[in-house]
């Protein structure tokens, strides 16, 4: 059993020496969803190894890279970062998204 005290530890949770979590504003409901669970994973960028977002944004002719700690999509060799994904239609804000799926 953990003691109560291990929770207080720095290295085990720094962030509780530095932020005040009563204090963070959360913009409403942040949850995303995914049109299509069974093809696309969410990852978090591990390392600092060069790794491209597969859109550009609007406006840039350029890839723009992915960051060590960012959450990202992937579906094979495709990689969007969470604004391209949601920006392509691979991510949406509306729980129900499943109910208002174009039916064939």
């Amino acid at each position: 059993m953990q003691s109560e005290e291990s929770f207080d530890d720095e290295k085990t949770y720094p962030l509780n020496k530095r932020l005040d979590l009563d204090k963070i504003e959360v913009p409403g409901d942040v949850r995303l969803y995914v049109h299509e669970p069974d093809s696309w994973q969410a990852v978090v960028k591990q390392g600092y190894e060069k790794e491209y977002c597969y859109a550009k944004s609007p406006g840039e002719d350029h890839f723009h890279l992915l960051m060590a700690g960012e959450i990202y999509v992937r579906r094979g060799n495709e990689k969007y970062c969470l604004t391209c994904a949601y920006r392509h239609g691979i991510l949406s804000h509306d729980r129900l998204h499943w109910q208002h799926r174009k039916r064939s």
